[in-house]
């Protein structure tokens, strides 16, 4: 078998690109793809059949539509990751642990799962479930359903699908995923550890895109029916949004709201 030409492998690694930078401004059909790169649609779709194999790429919204895949939504993250997201909300992290005395938690998407980058003990719950480093389903916890709630329609249903949990957990993450599209916030109730709550939201950049997952975890009795808290978790997170260049619009709705209205984006 004869070896590829380099010079044509990099002739199709330039085009991959290509429709991959084509789909960073929204959702794109094949055709509308061709006439940008003044390409034959054929080629196109050949190029598309091969990123979405690789998760480059997936189906849009609308028949015939495609846009960026998980694979490169969770590069995006990776992107941020060298940000040091860690150091940006450290005065923010500290400070809602010092106030609460609960467990605060950072974490990060990455594809199918949610990455904790930052952990700030707090008293009375010594779980392990979600430790510094370790990494959860985004159909699982705080951070990672809150991640899962704000990133558009599609790709929440295309983890959803992907992760096929069982009929019984997938309706629970439905409900929460309802929950925050009302009231901006994701709520767990014992959900990974009998006798622990949470509350959390998502953490966006400058695109509106969701980036981050930030909660509070503690004793049940601590978390659950606090309005208090609730408030100032979605305070927290509009924070982190803000330092990531993230603006609300129009200027004066509360901070839940608007962060329901970037992530329908």
């Amino acid at each position: 078998m004869a070896t590829p030409d380099p010079r044509q492998r990099l002739e199709i690694l330039d085009k991959a690109n290509a429709v991959v930078t084509a789909l960073e401004g929204g959702e794109l059909t094949a055709s509308e793809i061709a006439e940008r790169l003044d390409e034959p649609v054929s080629s196109v779709y050949r190029l598309i059949r091969t990123l979405l194999q690789l998760d480059w790429v997936m189906h849009g919204s609308t028949r015939g539509a495609y846009r960026l895949g998980l694979r490169m939504l969770a590069a995006g993250s990776a992107f941020f990751d060298t940000l040091d997201m860690r150091a940006l909300f450290s005065p923010i992290l500290m400070g809602m642990r010092d106030r609460t005395m609960l467990t605060v938690y950072l974490c990060l998407p990455s594809g199918l799962n949610a990455t904790c980058i930052e952990r700030l003990a707090g008293h009375g719950v010594r779980s392990l479930d979600m430790t510094l480093g370790s990494s959860m389903p985004l159909v699982s916890g705080g951070a990672p359903v809150a991640i899962l709630a704000a990133m558009p329609d599609r790709e929440t249903s295309e983890v959803l699908r992907r992760l096929d949990p069982p009929p019984e957990h997938r309706r629970l993450v439905e409900s929460k995923i309802a929950a925050y599209r009302e009231r901006g916030f994701v709520t767990t109730d014992g959900d990974v550890t009998r006798g622990v709550g949470g509350v959390a939201v998502p953490i966006f950049d400058h695109h509106g895109r969701v980036v981050a997952g930030l909660s509070v975890g503690g004793l049940r009795d601590d978390v659950i029916g606090r309005e208090d808290l609730v408030e100032m978790v979605i305070g927290a997170g509009r924070e982190c949004s803000e330092l990531l260049g993230w603006a609300p619009e129009p200027d004066g709705v509360p901070a839940h709201e608007a962060q329901r209205g970037s992530a329908r984006g």
